[in-house]
């Protein structure tokens, strides 16, 4: 039985007046008539991309086996690469992170706080239109997140890590920049002796 069915059940048996009872099961037709649709999409999208998918895969089967044969000029195999080509670029097109650079499966998207700091960094297990999918160590589970509102992640740079340390503890010292640089050379310096 569905939790839908259940608060039917519920709303018919309990002491609610009959307006709360109605209204009650007019929310739980529109969830089931919400819940038909999405299903419904997301079984079209899955049927369109395994024939997507079957059609690419028996087309490069055919390439495979003509090359391994030796009955393929290198026109006919360009003219087939070409036609694979214009396939996949009428696919469904990846999310875009706030730098509208493509998100793909294994990219490390990272959130930046309201002081500019990294807060959140995820692994993109899944993509969707215009977000994506991630898993959440601290509640345990996958999370989907909007695309747009993250960026790759960069690891940060010696300039950044000294940028974060004379802004949180010795602002208006010096100049900045010049500070930074000169703090830079000596780091990367320092890490060449050890080599």
């Amino acid at each position: 039985m569905s939790i839908t069915d259940e608060l039917r059940e519920w709303a018919k048996g309990s002491t609610l007046s009959s307006w709360t009872a109605e209204h009650l099961t007019a929310i739980a037709d529109r969830i089931d008539a919400e819940h038909e649709k999405a299903m419904s999409r997301a079984g079209q999208l899955l049927a369109d991309a395994e024939k997507d998918r079957d059609y690419n895969y028996a087309n490069w089967q055919d390439c495979k086996q003509r090359v391994l044969q030796g009955n393929i000029t290198f026109g006919e195999l360009n003219a087939k690469i070409a036609h694979l080509m214009d396939e996949l670029s009428h696919r469904i097109e990846p999310p875009k992170d706030a730098d509208n650079v493509p998100i793909h499966v294994g990219d490390v998207m990272e959130w930046i706080d309201l002081d500019g700091k990294v807060s959140l960094v995820f692994t993109v297990e899944a993509v969707g239109t215009d977000c994506f999918f991630a898993w959440d160590k601290s509640t345990g589970r996958f999370v989907q997140k909007e695309a747009s509102a993250y960026r790759h992640y960069h690891a940060p740079t010696v300039e950044d890590v000294l940028h974060e340390f004379i802004c949180d503890h010795e602002e208006g010292v010096r100049d900045e920049v010049d500070l930074i640089a000169e703090y830079a050379a000596k780091l990367r310096l320092a890490e060449g002796e050890d080599a």
